[in-house]
């Protein structure tokens, strides 16, 4: 393994980008509080910087063998940043105590999961991961429409 060619760069960044249409257009369609843009944005930016982490450390170590360059730091402080964005997709219901976009905040956290996945090269991952995710997200709406929201075994997180 070495630096990220140009091609690898635009193959992993375009799968990063499908990535986020999987998980955001079910966000888009149902007006959820983060809609396709985000789930895109973040799914390309996470693969970019990653990669751009990967390209770093190698030059690092080019030009200065004793330097340790460790480009899993700024994955870490990645999946904090995506927290704090999906932290802000959750609004609290004064009247109930209900939280509303936990699904959403859930849902974008995992989109920079994804996004560092493709930027990484791991795209197969990354795909399972986004239609699993996009099938949870299904599933649950259409268990709620049909069991209706009294009969639901599962709390509703994400009215």
């Amino acid at each position: 393994m070495g630096p990220i060619e140009t091609d690898a760069f635009v193959w992993r960044l375009g799968a990063a980008i499908l990535c986020g249409l999987i998980l955001g257009i079910d966000r888009e369609l149902r007006n959820k509080p983060l809609g396709l843009r985000s789930y895109v944005i973040v799914c390309a930016a996470s693969a970019a910087w990653a990669m751009t982490a990967i390209d770093f450390a190698f030059q690092m170590a080019r030009a200065q063998p004793d330097l340790a360059a460790d480009p899993t730091r700024v994955i870490q402080g990645l999946v904090g940043a995506i927290g704090f964005l999906g932290a802000g997709a959750i609004l609290s219901r004064k009247q109930d105590g209900h939280l509303k976009g936990v699904a959403s905040g859930a849902t974008i956290w995992a989109s920079g999961a994804v996004g560092m996945a493709c930027g990484t090269g791991q795209i197969v991952h990354a795909l399972i991961v986004s239609v699993a995710l996009a099938l949870v997200l299904n599933l649950y709406e259409f268990a709620v429409r049909r069991l209706g929201p009294a009969n639901a075994s599962m709390p509703r997180d994400d009215r």
